[in-house]
């Protein structure tokens, strides 16, 4: 690959605060929401299909982004080996690890990955997976089945692939096997394109009157940052967690397609059930991710000078998730100890949810409510604010039982309420 200018790397719009790459929103997540929320999903199996949702939903929307990027008149006459290597290098800038795709073919062939952040990201929070349980790359797996049906200009659809060794494992190399679908039940017609960016919408950040916290610096400061997968492991090591640039729409498909799982199969009744699941999971992201970043050199170094109050606690994590790629957060009130209101304009949860789907009987910014919870329960539950603490499963435990444990109370969504914009509001168990 000569010219490192068709690389895919994307841009960050200020105006809807979302990083776009060939048309698909990417946004930042780390480890624990990844497989958190991948083990949460993988726990209905027996009960439900889910398998063909967690590597189907990643190769809908990769074939969708390089097959326009490919298209692209600047573009159009790479070759085969170009397209190889740009989708290996987008699979490692996004700290999705390290993939070989030398070896394949328009009709597959083997893919080997010595480091992949589902299988890394797994051991590291679970510890070793059990041999006699499927390897937990789904996600590298559609990636790659995606890639190459774009690579080869083929129908969506046309590839499947399977994960045979992994990394959670204990294997040393994750390796997949790419092949063409059978046509059964499960074929290329059951496979849909990605709505890209969805019902986006435009926005200028706020800058809150009662807090010395900069928001737009932080914003500046943080959407600046080289953080890309590093060449060795393809994984981003940064705020104390293994971070990813994910694709928006794969939170989105995994969550929506298993809240529908869960509609087909109980009735309405089982939407609340997986609900409580998929905003448990935005809980666990903040808890980790949240609180990584209020530890890391880069919190101490830029945003801690600017905190005067525990209050500028909970304005400096919002001014950081407005460099995520999430959508625009605002507070809208705060109460110490109490009571949290934040706006959400154009989070990607409601962006996608409304480009695949009609309304929704029940609120589905999961992440967003679980999130702005969690930031709460950091703040004023725990030591955070005054000294280093160790973020592991045990303190957790302890934290969801605190007597003054914050939980959603109130949950407008654009997506159910056919509102301007999502309102969270999260308050204290013990008001």
């Amino acid at each position: 690959m000569q010219q490192t200018s068709q690389l895919l790397r994307g841009n960050y719009h200020y105006n809807r605060n979302a990083y776009i790459a060939a048309g698909e929103p990417m946004i930042f997540h780390c480890h624990h929401y990844n497989v958190y929320l991948q083990a949460v999903i993988e726990d209905t199996n027996s009960y439900l299909n889910i398998y063909p949702v967690l590597l189907e939903s990643a190769q809908e929307i990769v074939h969708t982004q390089f097959s326009d990027f490919f298209a692209q008149e600047e573009n159009q006459n790479l070759s085969i080996e170009d397209k190889k290597y740009i989708c290996q290098d987008y699979f490692r800038f996004c700290g999705f690890g390290i993939i070989d795709l030398k070896f394949l073919t328009k009709d597959g062939g083997k893919v080997e990955s010595p480091s992949e952040h589902y299988g890394i990201g797994w051991k590291s929070k679970f510890g070793l997976r059990e041999k006699n349980k499927k390897g937990v790359a789904f996600f590298a797996a559609g990636y790659i089945a995606g890639a190459t049906e774009a690579i080869f200009g083929l129908d969506l659809g046309t590839l499947t692939a399977n994960q045979k060794d992994c990394i959670s494992q204990g294997a040393t190399t994750s390796t997949f096997d790419v092949f063409k679908r059978k046509d059964d039940n499960n074929n290329s017609s059951s496979l849909t394109p990605s709505p890209q960016e969805g019902k986006y919408q435009t926005y200028q950040l706020q800058q809150p009157a009662d807090t010395t916290v900069d928001y737009d610096a932080i914003r500046q400061a943080l959407t600046n940052m080289d953080l890309q997968g590093d060449s060795q492991t393809g994984l981003i090591d940064a705020f104390g967690v293994l971070l990813t640039r994910m694709y928006a729409n794969y939170y989105c498909l995994i969550s929506y397609k298993l809240l529908h799982l869960f509609e087909e199969k109980m009735g309405s009744d089982g939407l609340p059930l997986a609900a409580e699941l998929l905003t448990e999971a935005g809980h666990v992201c903040a808890y980790n991710t949240f609180g990584g970043i209020m530890q890391s050199t880069e919190w101490n170094a830029m945003i801690k000078p600017m905190i005067q109050s525990k209050e500028d606690w909970v304005h400096g994590i919002t001014a950081v998730v407005n460099a995520f790629g999430w959508g625009f957060w605002e507070i809208e009130a705060l109460e110490s100890k109490q009571k949290l209101e934040v706006k959400v304009v154009s989070g990607y949860e409601s962006n996608s949810y409304l480009a695949y789907y009609s309304n929704s009987a029940i609120p589905i910014s999961f992440l967003a409510s679980g999130g702005v919870a969690g930031m709460m329960n950091l703040v004023y539950n725990t030591a955070i604010t005054e000294k280093f603490i160790t973020l592991d499963e045990e303190a957790y435990k302890k934290l969801s039982l605190h007597p003054s444990v914050f939980r959603t109370q109130n949950h407008i969504c654009r997506a159910k309420d056919n509102s301007e914009f999502d309102k969270i509001v999260v308050s204290s168990i013990s008001h």
